[in-house]
């Protein structure tokens, strides 16, 4: 960031960071009519849209110049040309202004193609996740206008979790990681990948048995709701009951 940017965060809490450190954009409304725009950044938001977020079907009377009125807080927090007017809508220009949300998945998208290059592929995702301060959007995740958008956002987060963790493995340090990815398939027990993941660490480390217990616990998860498990985890089983137990996870899902 250099000395005039702004950056809008909603990986979290949305509020604003600038030059001089974090701003707060104001109430509940003026956080949504922000993250409204975010969620359309570079694209022009029709002012009934906003008005939609803001009141649902039921907007007061004075409406649009309530409107009027949060968007020049929200200028000047974010400064004069960050919030563009065209006809009845309003753009957040993405030249003016940085988004956290919109990094995190440009640096996913490189940890993604540099997935043969372990090193890179876990610096590259563990930047990404560094961006995270909470559930994206903060209060808001539940609303209607942001659950879609927040539940999308927090199904990238899992997967820049799981290329890290995955890259981790291929570096060989899958004693670190065990731990961690005990506590990712408690929180996300439907979660293949992760499991995937956790009994090929389980492995690396010789800990064969327990390696085979989790593949037994998964199967039990699963078929609760009427399921088997992956192709992957199959093949994984055989391979540790072959006593083959290099890294090969990063390669499969």
């Amino acid at each position: 960031m250099d000395d005039t940017t702004r950056s809008v965060r909603v990986l979290g809490p949305i509020d604003v960071v600038t030059p001089c450190g974090s701003a707060s954009v104001g109430g509940k409304q003026s956080r949504s009519l922000l993250g409204a725009l975010v969620m359309s950044a570079g694209h022009a938001v029709p002012t009934d849209h906003l008005c939609a977020v803001l009141w649902g079907d039921d907007p007061p009377p004075s409406a649009d110049n309530t409107l009027q009125s949060y968007i020049s807080g929200l200028r000047h927090v974010l400064g004069p040309g960050v919030i563009v007017r065209t006809d009845h809508s309003y753009e957040l220009d993405v030249e003016e202004v940085e988004i956290d949300a919109v990094r995190f998945e440009e640096l996913l998208a490189r940890a993604t193609e540099a997935r043969d290059d372990p090193a890179t592929s876990h610096r590259l995702s563990r930047e990404a996740l560094r961006l995270w301060r909470g559930r994206p959007f903060g209060d808001l995740a539940d609303a209607e206008a942001f659950h879609l958008e927040a539940y999308r956002l927090d199904e990238l987060r899992l997967a820049a979790m799981e290329l890290m963790l995955e890259a981790d493995l291929a570096l060989g340090r899958h004693e670190l990681v065990v731990g961690e990815l005990e506590s990712a398939v408690e929180e996300h027990p439907y979660r293949e990948r992760l499991w995937l993941l956790l009994i090929e660490a389980l492995a690396l480390d010789d800990r064969r048995v327990e390696a085979l217990r989790a593949v037994a616990r998964l199967r039990t998860i699963l078929r609760d709701v009427g399921i088997d498990v992956c192709d992957d985890v199959s093949a994984l089983e055989h391979r540790i009951l072959d006593g083959d137990v290099t890294s090969g996870a990063r390669h499969r899902m």
